[in-house]
């Protein structure tokens, strides 16, 4: 898989232009998450964003947390839904955690794109993997336009 980093704050002031004053950019819990975007596709509406596995967000059966996993999902449907449509907040986020994520994978791919966008509703899909492309985890996600 191709890690070809993309700068955000670039990225972003090429989508949002002037606009790009009233966004903390990149947000605190991106960075927090060490997320890099990977690839962008406009015209597809779709990103991937990686993200290291730490050995902080592990759980007691020494897996990725649950919720950290709906972050890292989060963390990547975000900077879409900015670079493809207006000013957006996620409403609701339905996941299938697959199979669990440990140390050893090293980094998760979190691949989402934009499914429809009707009157305010945006819909997202995402999907987490490892460097193969096995998957551990899905989500629909629906975000509001403000």
């Amino acid at each position: 898989m191709g890690d070809n980093k993309i700068d955000v704050v670039e990225l972003f002031t090429q989508a949002l232009g002037e606009d790009i004053g009233s966004f903390r950019l990149p947000p605190p819990s991106y960075e927090v998450m060490g997320c890099e975007i990977i690839a962008f596709d406009a015209s597809d509406k779709s990103i991937v964003v990686k993200m290291p596995i730490l050995e902080s967000w592990l759980n007691p059966f020494g897996t990725m947390q649950g919720g950290l996993i709906i972050g890292a999902i989060d963390n990547a449907v975000g900077p879409l839904s900015l670079l493809v449509a207006p000013k957006n907040v996620t409403r609701d986020i339905e996941s299938k955690l697959l199979k669990p994520i440990t140390m050893d994978i090293r980094y998760i791919y979190v691949r989402a794109k934009l499914l429809e966008e009707k009157k305010r509703r945006l819909t997202f899909e995402a999907v987490v993997t490892d460097s193969d492309g096995n998957i551990y985890a899905k989500a629909k996600l629906t975000n509001w336009i403000v």
